[in-house]
């Protein structure tokens, strides 16, 4: 019994000393103010529970009748007493683009308030459509359906107290089912009477046949007698060399086969500079290069032409024109251009790709008694080197300062270059070049008709001329190399007779 009492005291013992430690860590400060901390957090709970309670469901909220929102449906009718009361809304418009916001008719511009007429229907555009989740079929809207402004007010109030960011004023957007009710204005009556004063006839657009006794009568062709190609050679006979008056004779149709020059195409200056280490084939290969790329001043395009008469035997007087170029040919701008003699494979290269041909010696003669424009010779010094390109150079702007900056354009120049001619001679001396002129101021050429000179030879005195395929005998156009060898016509523009295709082959070929 008294080990049983003093366990006792000792347990009342420890109580006590464990409240008495308790009691002192109550007293201390920290203790105290953490137990205030822990109450004030839970008296905030508390508040903000009671604050973010709806109205309806506090305690002291009176018992509401339930509101149920929906789309609305195919078919629509207000509610009945015994049915809670739902109000019926349109489908959900999300917030519309500034530029194609809605506005109230008394708000839209003079021309387009016509449309807000009441007479007349409106619907929202086909844009403002209310967005719905992708792969749903669209609902079966009613063409009229409920607004939310045709319930009552208290409904109305009920039903939606506050819209929410994302709902907007479906209300204030024109419910009609489509603009199919804006019809065109009904035509005046207008006072026509019922029998017109004309009378209309039927038209049909099918064309009818011709009556069988419609005749025509027959055209009448007044019948031109064959002219009879003149027989007589005209070696004997006067001439006249004269220059028609500029027309139509040698147009540019004559020259379609030359190219333009290019912009970018060198000089005349900067091509010979390239060329001063160059002479013999090699620079006819790169002189031709350029000319037949279009790089020759464009006055060269501007054919003269050159007018010889005769007389045939039958006493008929026969005129015969050809084309020539105004001046030889050259490399570079019309400003900026060097005349270049060549060998007589390039020249005849040229010719042909041109479309024209050399001249023959009377020809040669007949320009220089036409020519606008006669210089005189002004040989330089004979040598070895009157075949290199320095010379030609030289002897290129001492043509220039006889002619004093003139314009060639148009104008026949002649007199200061030997031309390489067509002649018979050719064919008994292959591999030759044939060259006459350089006419003096009296009119006897310095350089009789040679073939001395391989046909690859060119030197500074040298040039070339180039004449138009096409000719024409007393105003009819003819091929200049038919006129050539034809007996009756060639010794009105050759003095040695007729020039056969052969002689112009054998030219070629060299």
């Amino acid at each position: 019994m008294m080990q049983a009492h003093s366990s006792e005291l000792e347990i009342t013992a420890d109580r006590k000393g464990w409240l008495s430690r308790l009691d002192s860590a109550a007293r201390r400060p920290g203790f105290v103010a953490a137990a205030l901390g822990f109450a004030a957090l839970n008296a905030a709970a508390a508040v903000t529970v009671l604050v973010m309670l709806p109205d309806d469901q506090g305690p002291t909220a009176a018992p509401a009748t339930p509101v149920t929102v929906s789309k609305l449906a195919p078919t629509a009718k207000l509610p009945t007493a015994a049915e809670p009361k739902r109000a019926i809304l349109s489908e959900v418009v999300h917030r519309l683009p500034r530029a194609q916001t809605w506005h109230p008719p008394h708000q839209l511009p003079e021309e387009r308030a016509r449309f807000a007429a009441p007479g007349i229907a409106r619907n929202a555009p086909g844009a403002l459509a209310a967005p719905r989740a992708d792969g749903l079929p669209a609902p079966e809207m009613d063409s009229s359906p409920l607004a939310l402004a045709s319930l009552p007010r208290n409904l109305a109030r009920d039903a939606s107290p506050e819209p929410d960011k994302e709902v907007q004023k479906s209300s204030l957007v024109p419910q009609v089912s489509t603009l199919g009710a804006i019809r065109p204005r009904a035509r005046p009556e207008l006072d026509i009477p019922e029998t017109p004063e004309t009378i209309q006839v039927a038209v049909s657009l099918r064309p009818k046949l011709r009556p069988d006794g419609l005749k025509f009568p027959a055209p009448s062709i007044a019948p031109t007698p064959d002219a009879e190609a003149p027989t007589a050679t005209l070696a004997a006979l006067p001439r006249a060399i004269e220059r028609p008056v500029s027309g139509a004779t040698c147009n540019t149709r004559l020259t379609r086969a030359m190219p333009n020059r290019r912009g970018s195409a060198k000089g005349g200056d900067a091509v010979m500079a390239g060329l001063m280490r160059t002479s013999g084939t090699e620079r006819d290969r790169i002189v031709a290069r350029e000319i037949l790329a279009g790089n020759m001043p464009s006055f060269l395009q501007d054919l003269v032409p050159v007018e010889v008469s005769g007389r045939a035997r039958d006493g008929s007087p026969i005129r015969i024109t050809f084309c020539a170029t105004p001046d030889y040919l050259a490399v570079g701008s019309d400003r900026d251009f060097v005349r270049v003699p060549m060998g007589l494979p390039a020249a005849m290269q040229i010719a042909g790709r041109f479309d024209m041909m050399l001249p023959t010696r009377r020809m040669v003669d007949q320009i220089y008694r036409a020519a606008d424009k006669r210089v005189a010779p002004r040989p330089m010094t004979p040598g070895p080197q009157m075949s290199s390109t320095d010379y030609l150079v030289r002897h290129n702007r001492t043509v220039e300062g006889q002619l004093r900056g003139a314009s060639v354009a148009g104008h026949l120049t002649s007199g200061h270059k030997k031309d390489l001619v067509l002649t018979n001679r050719l064919s008994s001396n292959r591999g030759r070049v044939a060259i006459y002129g350089w006419h003096r101021t009296n009119g006897r050429a310095i350089q009789p008709l040679s073939t001395v000179h391989g046909a690859t030879y060119a030197d500074y005195s040298h040039g070339v001329r180039l004449i138009s395929q096409t000719a024409y005998l007393n105003g009819r156009p003819v091929r200049l190399a038919d006129l050539m060898a034809d007996p009756d016509y060639a010794s009105v523009i050759s003095d040695e007779g007729p020039i056969r295709a052969a002689q112009l082959r054998v030219a070629s070929a060299n």
